[in-house]
């Protein structure tokens, strides 16, 4: 028996197991559960629990109808994507380790500028490949097995952005899986893509508006999709199908027509809330203002 155990010890499949076993649990699935945790939950307390009334005025949705068991649902079907997030890192590594991606070790080798360029370029790839995959799980006879699980939150949440049926995790990780085989790429890069698109996918789901009004107006940031935009996609269902940038609905006539005042009520909402604010602290400002110069002109008159 114990020649046997030394026997499996020293088996190099064994080896190999384990090894993959170390990369699954330590080097994948505990990170991308702790970065989901460590996003998804500061922006949950600060908006649905310790700021919940301050930030009133800036939930898209005036009426809360999300719930505990809502959130509860959705933690339990982000862990379940995280798993499948997991195996196509596995399949990653395992093809790296055969030689057969594009994934090199050394910073130095193409500079921190493509570095950037290549997070960049991830990002608008993959808005591109979510907003036709989305339109396609939106077709009838897909969107039952596909993409109803996501949609059974209207009012969303930090924890729906990874809130997904097994079938439309491996579709969301799609991307992950055809990056390492397009262009070289660095492992820190796929890390920091990853972080932003989960980060952005948070802000999508957030239910409050946080994207400044003044983005609206600019000429390149009013492409960025402030929260409202997907957040109709929930409400509303057949439209605004883009997640980061609205490029594509603009291209393809898929944004609502009523976006626009939707975004402009809401940002009404949080003006007239700051200038209530304002004018309910003036007295006091005035107050204050005005008692020094009283007390100083006594002198005066008397003279």
């Amino acid at each position: 028996m114990q020649d046997l155990l030394l026997g499996l010890e020293r088996a190099p499949w064994l080896s190999d197991l384990l090894s993959l076993g170390d990369f699954a649990l330590f080097d994948s699935a505990l990170p991308a559960a702790a970065i989901y945790a460590l996003i998804t939950v500061p922006f949950f307390f600060v908006f649905w629990v310790w700021r919940r009334q301050a930030v009133q005025p800036r939930r898209i949705q005036p009426k809360q109808r999300s719930t505990s068991a809502q959130w509860t649902r959705e933690i339990r079907q982000s862990l379940s994507s995280v798993a499948i997030f997991t195996l196509i890192d596995v399949g990653i590594f395992l093809a790296d380790r055969s030689g057969f991606t594009t994934i090199y070790q050394h910073i130095g080798d193409y500079g921190l500028a493509y570095l950037a360029a290549s997070v960049v370029l991830m990002i608008v790839i993959q808005d591109t490949f979510f907003y036709w995959a989305h339109r396609l799980m939106h077709w009838k006879p897909l969107y039952r097995w596909s993409h109803r699980v996501h949609h059974e939150s209207i009012d969303t949440s930090p924890f729906t952005a990874y809130s997904f049926s097994l079938v439309e995790a491996v579709v969301e990780g799609i991307p992950n899986i055809i990056f390492p085989f397009l262009f070289p790429v660095h492992w820190s890069a796929l890390i920091v893509y990853q972080v932003l698109s989960l980060i952005m996918n948070v802000i999508g789901h957030l239910g409050y508006e946080i994207i400044p009004e003044s983005w609206s107006g600019h000429w390149l940031l009013k492409w960025k999709t402030p929260s409202t935009h997907h957040n109709m996609h929930h409400s509303h269902v057949n439209g605004n199908y883009t997640l980061y940038f609205r490029f594509w609905d603009v291209w393809m006539g898929t944004e609502f027509k009523d976006y626009p005042q939707k975004l402009q009520s809401v940002y009404e909402r949080i003006r007239q809330h700051r200038q209530a604010a304002d004018e309910s602290a003036t007295p006091d400002v005035q107050l204050q203002l005005t008692a020094p110069a009283t007390s100083a002109s006594i002198p005066e008159t008397a003279a």
